[in-house]
């Protein structure tokens, strides 16, 4: 397997990892859902079988109060019967009315119940004579003994009435405890479920959870794999790619010393003066790759500042001019690395056209100035020298020069302009362009 292919392979596990997980992720989610719409079912049925249940139960509450308040009026009249005491009158009176509002509750309670509403009609029948029966009676005692009272009481079927009420109530309450312990058979088996569905619910839970643990344990693991394969990676290509820079500026000194060597050894002066100028060029160029590979892992960037500062000291040192005074300004920036080898063309190509014209090898003590700097929106690099300066008449980019108009023209590709100055001493030759191409 190449080795160019690692990235694009390492993706493509990654994808189909993640593509697995999803759907994975996606039927958990899926059954969670499920689950918490199961759970929710079945707590609104368990909720609402407890209600039954208490409701089942408040029921036979009701029967046992009826129950218990018609037998608290029956015990005051027999008491009344017997001591002809009007204090019981007021106790039979008080199990009516505890009596029959319970009576009322259960033919409310059991609307839902047809059957239940039958006995309910019954016993409110029965109970309503068997207090008429038991007014009679305690009418009867005021007005006579305790024997015609009994009597009275036996003629209207007391003894038989309270038989038939106690029988109604009997089948009412059977009926409910039925009826309640079905209720609490539902009710236990829904809170089975309850538990079931939760205790499935929280195991779905922990299981999303753990997933989500192994998912991301998984996904660090194997972003760490691919982050020190990608940097094995570029640590690869950022030594060959430094090698090659280094063997290349190797190549150009060598050339540039045989071309040194020629020009020296060339009788013809317009000879030596083209081989100089093919020499500066190829320092220039040489410069670039030197930069390349020094440039500390910084890859596609070169430090234009320091890269304008070493390569005019050399071509300055490379031309033999050690009579000039080199000024040097330049500030530290960041560049593209496409615009190295403008910048080195422009660079040697006004420093050349300088030492020619404005501080020829006669003008001892020459000044040349190198500027690189930030201005604005805009970068300026700069060469200026204090010699005679330019003809008022001269012709700066025409057919003739050759190095100013490749300078235009390198400067136009930067996205910029060539500018002239011309004082009273010397000239200066500025190329000013945007940061934003930088």
């Amino acid at each position: 397997m190449a080795r160019g292919d690692l990235a694009e392979i390492t993706g493509s596990d990654r994808q189909s990892a993640r593509e697995r997980a999803f759907r994975l992720l996606a039927g958990v989610v899926t059954a969670l859902v499920a689950t918490f719409a199961v759970l929710a079912a079945v707590f609104v049925g368990y909720d609402n079988s407890v209600q039954w249940v208490t409701h089942t139960h408040a029921v036979r509450t009701g029967v046992a109060d009826v129950l218990q308040g018609v037998s608290d009026a029956e015990s005051a009249q027999r008491a009344y019967m017997v001591t002809n005491n009007e204090r019981y009158v007021g106790v039979q009176q008080e199990g009516r009315a505890y009596a029959l509002p319970r009576l009322s509750d259960l033919r409310v309670m059991t609307t839902d119940n047809p059957e239940q509403q039958k006995r309910i009609a019954a016993l409110s029948q029965l109970v309503d004579q068997r207090l008429a029966i038991m007014d009679q009676v305690i009418a009867t005692r005021r007005m006579s003994d305790v024997d015609t009272a009994v009597s009275v009481g036996r003629r209207h079927g007391a003894g038989e009435v309270n038989v038939q009420i106690r029988r109604i109530l009997s089948e009412i309450d059977q009926a409910e405890a039925a009826l309640e312990a079905d209720r609490e058979r539902r009710a236990s088996a829904l809170r089975l479920l309850l538990v079931v569905t939760a205790v499935t619910f929280g195991l779905l839970l922990i299981a999303l959870f753990v997933k989500a643990i192994r998912d991301l344990a998984l996904d660090r693991e194997v972003e760490m794999e691919t982050s020190d394969r990608l940097r094995e990676l570029v640590r690869q290509r950022t030594l060959l790619l430094d090698e090659v820079n280094h063997r290349v500026k190797n190549s150009l000194q060598q050339i540039a010393g045989v071309m040194r060597l020629q020009a020296r050894a060339a009788n013809n002066p317009e000879v030596r003066e083209e081989l100089e100028k093919t020499l500066a060029r190829i320092i220039a160029v040489g410069r670039v790759h030197e930069q390349v590979y020094k440039a500390e892992g910084r890859l596609g960037v070169f430090d234009a500042g320091s890269y304008a500062d070493h390569l005019a000291r050399d071509l300055v040192q490379s031309m033999g001019r050690e009579d000039i005074r080199l000024e040097i300004e330049t500030e530290s920036a960041l560049l593209d690395l496409g615009h190295a080898s403008p910048i080195a063309l422009i660079l040697n190509e006004l420093i050349t056209n300088a030492l020619k014209y404005g501080c020829p090898a006669e003008a001892v003590g020459c000044a040349l100035r190198v500027v690189f700097a930030g201005e604005g929106e805009n970068y300026v690099l700069s060469v200026a020298d204090d010699g005679p300066g330019l003809a008022a008449d001269a012709q700066l980019v025409s057919s003739n020069t050759l190095g100013l108009r490749a300078v235009d023209a390198l400067a136009r590709q930067l996205g910029g302009r060539l500018e002239v100055e011309r004082p009273t001493q010397g000239a200066t030759f500025r190329v000013r362009f945007p940061k934003a191409a930088a």
